[in-house]
């Protein structure tokens, strides 16, 4: 027995109890008839009386005896078994455990029968089947003598004696119990055989615990376990798990030998002496010496250490060892010569004192304990301890004793304690809570010595061990943690200081985020002068490092000084560190990142993922692989498909299942599992999972696995090639877990973004983002590759067409607007000078489509080409598509808007001035022309520049394209995706409450100042533009149609409760097709009042006369066909789209490409003789020469042109609009002069030009 613990034994008060004793006793009567009760009164099996509590005496006083009076219920130690035993009565006997925690045969319930614990309270053990109290630690379930009321119930609701359960100090076991003699027994594992296992058992009674303190051994078994080759039938009854050096599994462990009792002992000591009961090894103080543990029950081995002593080194009878915790706690004293005494007792005018951390007194007057003050002495002071054994205790009950380290080596950092600088030892760093006082340990002043993080699941380090070179974490992950993302040791530049709470290294840089952020970390304090370093100007404190300049970043929502810099945004490692999820939350509401079901089970099956239907599928099991895993009671039963599916869409289990059991469709998926070698030991995934449970494999070597809440056992765990460790959950979902990329790597339902291709840090994204229009990758590599790469121009078809169009319409609309421009000073008549300008500004429309037309296909086909992809949101946000846009729509609406005035005033000239002889030019024509082209040029300007006015944002501003640093916003997200990001950052801001106010009713000017919030404006190097109304497609037309989630279709027309699209393009829809109506009817009014001016005038017989009219009607129908051609379809098109009946949205552009520039091409030929006269004497020259035929098009055009070659030379070359000689019965043709009052407009005698 140890030194420590027979010290303890000789001042505790605590009465040991056989075991073999602890028989259920039947007590029938828990009260007597005397009416005496209480612990000095007893039953006659030696248990205290009770009081009856259905009596007229349920109370028990101080004095033991039953009453009912205010003195035998409601004094201090008074018992009222009325109350004591409601709850077992109200539950009609289910309640079978005390409120005051206690256990055990000793405290009997009314009907007899012993106490039990709470099975699934927070205390489901009893410390001993006599004589206990409920608890959860070791020291309560798995000693020889405990119960877990955890298991008995789990046992007796399966109605068996064994079951799988987890055994002292995490080791799985086939566990046993006896409802008899409430004792636990042991089945072995491989087979039938019972065994039962005889532990020492050590107790600690200190008056301060106020309660036993265990320490177990195996001691025996009843029977050695057949096949256990590697001894797991000792397991988890010892301290230590044997390496290499043997094929015994767990260390510690007894030789097999037969004693005269046929129990068998276990003895491998292995290099290390026998103990002196020669049964125990004796430890090896070789291996344990000085390693700031205590590997001893007594903590010898950390006695002697650098040339200082800790303890005292005395003659006892226990030994020559006196741990500090015993020095002045026996008056006797322990070593023989009292020397453990010295200075104990008189303690007045020493200067370090303090209260022993268990030793009191008790006084005689009220017998009550009171605390004793002890001096602190050289060799109590910084003396190893470790409170998780039970065994080893500090000297000072406030942990004075750990100030003022006489060994460098033993000092864990500096403060000042009480006001004055001292240092502190290594073993208070991190111990912020005392479990055996279950008190808050606070030594430093400030408390820095609790200044601590945990980078691991298992690991709990102070913060100055960050970063600094030496791993402390098994892991390794106190070096990889955030904050050594950026150290003050870059490019040349190094400052270094010697951390408080960490002087073992000298001189070492330290996190940035360390300086200026009032906390001293530094010994000489330069991290907070604020006099060494540079800072950019703002709310957010940026410390500059030498050759950094000033930069904006993304402010993390919790009212306090944090940031994200751009670089390390969205990057799926979060930054904001004080609320995890808080950035990435952020970066995929703003991707529109879709959900993905990582977790597989018989409930959420893969139907989720239309990978199987209820039809097709069946329930299977999926096992890790062929070994034999003792205790993994949790199979994973899932609905997989009969036959193979694709895995290409799926994630996480469901991907690592179906690829493991050769489901996927795909032959190049591959099992996750075979690409991780290293068998899953008991060591593996150093400082990870702390509650692991051991188990064997195979029946050969230790691994573990763990605890659902359902108190079933799994080993559902991936094993990354750098010894990480992560659930079957997280392989392959997109996301590198395990941060070397070997969860992600091997699966086949991803992308990698082009640019993080040759990084160590991908970035992955499903294939359904692929090509998916949302942009996902920081580089757009997702939306712009060869798969679906985008140009402005789709396909060769729509290229030609657009280059062929364009280079001729600008060529026809030049070579009309030019002449008609020159021909207006030789114009005589105010009727001509009317019709010639505007056929001039028919022309320039016509003109300013076709410099669209080629304009567009330079950018594609020359600048842009297959780059226009990644382009795409600087082009839709541009000036350049804007001014497109505008050109566009002006020269469509004016030459639409000046064909229509151009139709009226004909048809008003002959229906209703058809006598009136023309006037010459006058100052008042020339203002009435002016004024119409003013009109007409406005009216056209309006429509294309209305919709980018400032004060209109809201309606039409699409989204935003924002500087690519901002990295949060990749694209131009629209007002719906601002305000999903909007709401997700101000749902955690600690200063901003309005998170509510955010939505869609927004203006974009609130919404851009919410922006604002989420970054910092210092440096005024972000930029952003508008998406602006002509952005709605790369060839920036005018919006006619409007998809479905476009922000104006689903804000306006929704709300009305009427989806019929957008207000704006119904209006000029029904303008655009109120002219085409116009125009038809004029010309319709013209050619019939032609025919009745024939018919008076006695022309209609004149057979040249009638080939003169088919002229006039061939080109009317020409004039209303090709109107007809171009604006009605698309207007039919774009009605049906926005009542939603078609969806137009994806060949919008290829239609309208085609379509509305048709006019632009043909116009110059129907309005312009000269420039038709032209053509076609080219065309039948070139058709003389080459004697082919033409076209069917072109021959009806060189034929209409042919015979208006011959009406100029005739009597009667044009019939006019308002040139009309009045005659005395109806218009006599032969008298007019028609070439002034030509239909087609064209130069005759007196503004005429000679294209020969």
């Amino acid at each position: 027995m140890s030194t420590v613990l027979k010290i303890l034994l000789l001042i505790g008060s605590w009465n040991f109890i056989d075991s073999d004793s602890a028989k259920l006793p039947k007590v029938k009567k828990l009260w007597r008839d005397d009416k005496r009760c209480g612990e000095y009164n007893n039953l006659p099996d030696n248990t205290p009386a009770k009081c009856d509590p259905d009596s007229e005496n349920p109370c028990c006083d101080w004095l033991g005896w039953c009453g009912n009076t205010t003195e035998h219920c409601s004094c201090e130690t008074c018992v009222d078994y009325r109350v004591e035993y409601k709850e077992w009565r109200d539950s009609g006997g289910e309640v079978k455990w005390r409120k005051d925690g206690m256990c055990g045969a000793y405290f009997t319930l009314p009907n007899g029968k012993a106490t039990e614990c709470e099975p699934h309270g927070e205390k489901p053990c009893c410390s001993g089947a006599w004589y206990g109290e409920c608890g959860r630690d070791d020291n309560a379930c798995f000693c020889d003598d405990c119960v877990n009321y955890n298991l008995v119930d789990k046992l007796r609701k399966l109605g068996e004696n064994c079951t799988v359960a987890r055994w002292r100090r995490g080791f799985l076991k086939n566990v046993c119990f006896d409802e008899m003699t409430r004792r636990v027994y042991f089945k072995c594992l491989h087979s039938d055989e019972y065994y039962n296992a005889k532990l020492k058992q050590y107790e600690d009674s200190s008056e301060f615990s106020h309660r036993s303190q265990f320490s177990y051994e195996l001691e025996s078994v009843s029977k050695v376990c057949d096949n256990d080759l590697s001894v797991y039938q000792a397991c988890g009854f010892n301290d230590k798990i044997t390496e290499s050096k043997t094929s015994v599994l767990c260390g510690g462990y007894f030789c097999e030998q037969k004693n005269t009792d046929d129990k068998h002992q276990f003895y491998d000591c292995i290099g290390t002496d026998c103990g002196p009961d020669n049964r125990l090894c004796r430890e090896s103080l070789d291996e344990t010496m000085c390693n700031d543990k205590c590997d001893t029950s007594s903590c010898e081995d950390e006695g002697y250490c650098n040339g200082f002593k800790y303890g005292l080194h005395c003659d006892t009878e226990f030994g020559d060892f006196l741990p500090v915790a015993a020095v002045c706690m026996n008056k006797e004293g322990f070593c023989r010569d009292k020397s453990d005494q010295k200075d104990c007792n008189d303690v007045k005018g020493m200067i370090s004192t303090c209260i022993h951390y268990f030793l009191k007194e008790h006084t005689t007057s009220k017998n009550e304990a009171v605390e004793v003050t002890v001096p602190i002495l050289n060799y109590t002071r910084c003396s190893a301890f470790d409170l998780s054994k039970s065994i080893t205790y500090p000297y000072c009950l406030n942990y004075l004793d750990q100030t003022n380290c006489s060994d460098p080596h033993r000092v864990g950092g500096h403060c000042k304690v009480n006001g004055f600088m001292s240092n502190v030892s290594k073993f208070v760093i991190c111990h912020d809570h005392d479990r055996i006082t279950n008190t808050s340990v606070n030594i430093c002043d400030d408390d820095s010595q609790n200044n601590c993080v945990s980078p691991s699941e298992s690991c709990r380090i102070h913060k100055h061990k960050l970063c600094d070179g030496v791993q402390d974490c098994p892991d390794g992950s106190d070096e990889v943690h955030d904050m050594c993302k950026s150290m003050t040791s870059k490019g040349g530049f190094e400052f270094t200081c010697t951390r408080i709470f960490n002087t073992e290294q000298e001189n070492i840089p330290i996190p940035v985020s360390w300086i200026l952020d009032n906390e001293t970390d530094c010994m000489n304090n330069d991290d907070e002068d604020l006099s060494k370093w540079n800072l950019c100007q703002g709310d957010f404190q940026q410390i500059l490092m030498p050759g950094e300049k000033c930069e904006d970043v993304f402010k993390c929502p919790y009212g306090k000084e944090l940031f994200v810099p751009f670089d390390q945004l969205c990057d799926k490692v979060e930054s904001c560190i004080i609320v995890d999820g808080v950035e990435n939350e952020v970066c995929l509401v703003a991707r529109d990142f879709p959900v993905i079901n990582r977790k597989a089970s018989f409930e959420t099956d893969l139907a989720v993922h239309n990978v199987c239907s209820l039809s097709s599928c069946e329930i299977k099991e999926f096992q890790r692989d062929s070994s034999e895993i003792f205790g993994v009671t949790l199979q994973n039963k899932i609905k997989v498909p009969m036959a193979k599916a694709s895995c290409s869409k799926i994630f996480g289990e469901h991907y690592l299942f179906l690829s493991c059991m050769g489901l996927c469709l795909e032959e190049e998926v591959t099992c996750p599992l075979d690409h991780t070698s290293q068998k899953l030991e008991y060591n593996s995934c150093p400082g990870q999972y702390p509650n692991r449970i051991y188990t064997i494999a195979n029946n050969s070597y230790l691994t573990f696995v763990l605890e659902t809440e359902h108190n079933n056992f799994h080993q559902d765990i991936f094993q990354c090639s750098n010894s990480r460790c992560i659930k079957y959950e997280q392989v392959c979902d997109l996301t590198d877990h395990c941060g070397d990329m070997s969860d992600e790597i091997h699966c086949k339902n991803h992308l990698i973004c082009e640019d993080t291709q040759n990084s160590t840090k991908h970035q992955f994204i499903s294939l359904a983002q692929k090509c998916d229009g949302i942009y996902d990758c920081f580089d757009l590599s997702d939306e712009c590759n060869e798969d679906c790469g985008r140009e402005i121009l789709g396909n060769w078809f729509l290229k030609i067409t657009c280059w062929f169009m364009g280079i001729l319409a600008m060529i026809f609309n030049f070579f009309s607007m030019t002449s008609g421009f020159d021909s207006l000073r030789r114009c005589e008549t105010e009727n001509m000078m009317t019709s010639k300008a505007l056929m001039s500004l028919i022309g320039s429309g016509d003109f300013l489509i076709g410099l669209y037309l080629v304009m567009l296909s330079v950018y594609d086909s020359i600048i842009f080409g297959r780059e226009f992809c990644r382009y795409q949101a600087v082009w839709l946000s541009g000036t350049t598509c804007l001014s497109l846009g505008v050109i566009s729509t002006f020269g469509s609406q004016l030459s639409l808007f000046t064909m229509t005035v151009l139709s009226v005033i004909r048809m008003y000239g002959i229906t209703c001035k058809p006598m009136r002889i023309p006037g010459p030019v006058t100052k008042k024509s020339i203002v009435y022309t002016t004024s119409l082209g003013v009109l007409t040029i406005s009216a056209a300007l309006a429509i294309a520049v209305i919709p980018l006015l400032p004060s209109l944002e809201d309606y039409f501003v699409q989204g935003i394209y924002y500087d690519p640093s901002y990295k949060v916003f990749i694209g131009f997200p629209n007002k719906d995706r601002h305000v999903k990001v909007l709401q997700t950052y101000y749902n955690f801001s600690t200063t901003v409450h309005d998170d509510a106010n955010i939505s869609t009713k927004m203006s974009w000017k609130e919404i851009e100042e919410k922006v604002d919030g989420m970054f910092t404006r210092n440096e005024g190097i972000l930029t952003r533009k508008s998406v602006h109304f002509y952005g709605n497609d790369g060839v920036c037309l005018f919006k006619y149609i409007v998809r479905s989630d476009d922000a104006r279709r689903s804000r306006h027309t929704q709300e009305a409760g009427l989806d019929i699209g957008d207000p704006v393009v119904w209006t000029i829809l029904a303008v655009n097709l109120f002219c085409f109506v116009v125009i038809t009817c004029c010309y319709i009014i013209i050619t019939r009042k032609t025919k009745q001016s024939s018919r008076r005038s006695g022309q209609n017989e004149n057979q040249e006369r009638q080939k003169n009219e088919r002229a006039i009607q061939n080109k009317i129908m020409i004039i209303i066909a090709t109107d007809f051609l171009c604006w009605v379809p698309f207007i039919v098109i774009s009605a049906l789209h926005n009542l939603r009946y078609i969806d137009a949205s994806y060949w919008y552009a290829s239609f309208t490409m085609t379509v509305l520039p048709l006019n632009s091409v043909i116009n110059p030929l129907i309005y312009d003789k000269a420039l038709g006269d032209l053509i076609t004497r080219r065309l039948r020259g070139m058709r003389r020469s080459l004697r082919l035929a033409a076209s069917t098009r072109i021959t009806i055009i060189s034929r209409l042109f042919e015979s208006d070659g011959q009406e100029q030379s005739s009597e009667y070359p044009e019939i006019g609009v308002t040139d009309q000689v009045p005659q005395d019965e109806g218009i006599n043709m032969d008298d007019v002069k028609l070439n002034d009052i030509d239909v087609t407009d064209n130069w005759n005698d007196d503004c005429s030009t000679n294209l020969d």
